[in-house]
């Protein structure tokens, strides 16, 4: 099934498929969300075409919707984009006025990984003096294998989604199975890359598709100050996981900055019109 797309106020009612065209950095479409649409972390349903590339983030992603719900999807095939990703989660914001404010708008941040208890017996210590032993007898694609699988296995471990700014729902943090409505899936595919899927009710967002609905959202990457728990994987050239095919790997004389980028959030913000489908 091919997506089509409907360019925000020049073309409002026209569809184009953007697969051979040069992606933007913020979304211009409405995206009609396809009809055998799954959250199940698989994006075949989407042909693997995103309506935007941004660079400050360095995630493809689409904001879409149907009668029913706003969905969004994200894939980030960088390095740095995951490990940032792996150790803070990724908020989206959605502000209903048109606003961009994150204290007006409802937010939900996924995925939230539960950390090793430093203090365990071994100690944090112990363990990363074994890690940098054997990693100097492994393989950089072994290494590579080792996170893969990793973060494979901390996803599937994700039980919680946590939410603010939603009236009707009064705890901070809800189960993946939760009965609100909200989906969330995220796996990381046979290529390392992070794919994600969001579903949220139009329910939960107080809005009625009965008119044209402009709203603005965020896309957040919130880094974490304690991210050394995901420690960067570099081998003795510097060279990062994925680094070959991946923009902007740990390695060298960035490597500093990628850790400093780390602590921090990085984010954008769009524009989206709701239509009724």
């Amino acid at each position: 099934m091919k997506l089509f797309y409907t360019v925000l106020f020049f073309l409002p009612m026209a569809h184009l498929s953007l697969k051979a065209q040069k992606l933007p950095e913020i979304q211009t479409a409405n995206v009609v969300a396809p009809k055998a649409i799954r959250i199940d972390g698989k994006i075949q349903e989407w042909d693997d075409v995103f309506a935007a590339d941004n660079k400050r983030t360095n995630l493809l992603y689409t904001v879409a919707n149907d009668d029913k719900n706003l969905y969004l999807v994200v894939k980030a095939i960088n390095n740095d984009a995951i490990t940032k990703i792996m150790a803070g989660g990724i908020s989206f914001t959605i502000n209903t006025k048109g606003k961009k404010k994150e204290t007006d708008g409802f937010t939900v941040t996924y995925p939230l990984l539960v950390r090793n208890n430093a203090n365990r017996p071994g100690g944090q210590g112990q363990n990363r003096q074994r890690l940098g032993q054997n990693r100097t007898e492994q393989t950089q694609e072994q290494r590579d294998s080792i996170t893969l699988e990793q973060r494979k296995t901390q996803l599937a471990g994700i039980k919680e989604i946590k939410v603010l700014g939603f009236p009707t729902i009064s705890d901070s943090l809800i189960s993946i199975y939760n009965e609100y409505g909200i989906k969330t899936v995220a796996k990381i595919d046979e290529q390392g890359a992070y794919v994600y899927e969001m579903a949220i009710p139009f329910s939960m967002l107080a809005l009625s598709l009965e008119e044209k609905k402009e709203i603005t959202y965020q896309i957040k990457l919130n880094g974490r100050s304690n991210a050394v728990n995901f420690t960067l994987r570099t081998n003795a050239a510097g060279r990062g996981f994925g680094a070959g095919n991946n923009r902007g790997s740990f390695g060298g004389g960035n490597a500093n900055t990628a850790r400093q980028d780390l602590m921090v959030a990085t984010d954008f913000w769009g524009k989206y019109v709701i239509q009724k489908q």
